[in-house]
């Protein structure tokens, strides 16, 4: 195996990259969480680690599936090993960091879906004002249901994810900040005509893939 295809991937058919054995990690904690009966930590990182393996079916580019695979790590590995309780910023660094990698994910699934409009596709002023504000409302949508899951979590399984209704405030407000930073950051990627389906190492074409 060579560098570039070390750091690219394209290793195997079922395990690509780096981003793969990420996937992998998480969804493996998830397991041994739930054969020690941690039933709390298992839901939580084979939850994350679902969302990851939507990411991988809907074929993103590397670099937003690394984003939401790294997002998804950090909120899944900071609950179940207590960085929330040992690091006292590591909540609003979550909180703000998640939906700015993830707001640009679940807009590039959609465009995947043709659902909105794919980023690399020609477009106008008004087109990019309009990527901006559905990235950011999706954004502040998904940092609303992870804070209806906490609130659930909590009762079902027995964690402590939710702690008041400050805690729950201050969480969406740095969730709109982030989203509203990863919209931008979409806007900028939609500039420059790149698209929302992983590209082939060395080839600078987009992977054929059917609708």
């Amino acid at each position: 195996m060579d560098a570039r295809t070390l750091v690219l991937g394209d290793w195997t058919p079922i395990v690509r990259d780096g981003i793969d054995v990420l996937r992998l990690v998480i969804l493996g904690g998830a397991v041994v969480y739930a054969a020690t009966g941690d039933w709390g930590s298992a839901a939580v990182l084979a939850f994350l680690g679902g969302i990851t393996l939507v990411a991988r079916v809907v074929n993103l580019p590397r670099l937003y599936d690394l984003s939401l695979t790294l997002g998804m790590a950090l909120q899944g590995f900071g609950e179940t090993l207590g960085l929330y309780d040992e690091f006292v910023r590591f909540d609003d660094l979550v909180h703000f960091t998640l939906p700015m990698l993830t707001a640009p994910v679940v807009y590039l699934a959609l465009a995947r879906l043709d659902v909105v409009p794919d980023p690399r596709d020609e477009t106008h002023l008004q087109h990019y004002i309009g990527i901006g504000v559905v990235t950011a409302a999706l954004g502040i949508a998904v940092g609303a249901l992870w804070e209806l899951y906490e609130w659930r979590s909590d009762a079902w399984f027995g964690t402590a994810l939710s702690e008041d209704n400050d805690d729950t405030n201050g969480d969406l407000l740095r969730d709109t900040l982030g989203s509203l930073v990863g919209a931008g950051l979409l806007v900028v990627w939609a500039r420059f005509g790149w698209g929302s389906v992983r590209r082939i190492p060395g080839i600078n074409t987009h992977e054929e893939v059917s609708a």
